[in-house]
């Protein structure tokens, strides 16, 4: 999964997919829920991934301890797919009600 699909993900991406919709005479809400919808399966298809590879890992050492490297990257996927999940969590609660507290996504890892 590329995080750059979530990289600029925010409110405004959210509220520029209601207005093209409405341009284009269809439902605003629907729109968004699609798109919604959408970036959630890959989260999901994502999430899976890292599952996956973990099992792959743990499958190829056999009893042994895991070299670091693939810790690592099992560890950075993890962290981007948190990062991401959040950066569509939060594009659509704003969406929805407005500004939230101020958050730490100018510390996104990506």
């Amino acid at each position: 999964m590329d995080v750059a699909t979530f990289e600029d993900l925010d409110e405004d991406v959210l509220a520029e997919t209601a207005a093209e919709a409405r341009v284009f005479g269809t439902g605003p809400a629907h729109a968004v829920d699609e798109l919604v919808r959408g970036l959630y399966g890959r989260l999901a298809h994502w999430q899976h991934a890292i599952g996956e590879l973990g099992r792959r890992l743990t499958t190829a050492a056999q009893d042994r301890p895991l070299p670091e490297w693939a810790a690592d990257t099992g560890r950075t996927k993890d962290v981007r797919w948190r990062w991401a999940r959040r950066t569509l969590l939060e594009a659509v609660a704003r969406h929805h009600h407005g500004a939230l507290p101020a958050g730490p996504l100018e510390d996104r890892p990506w």
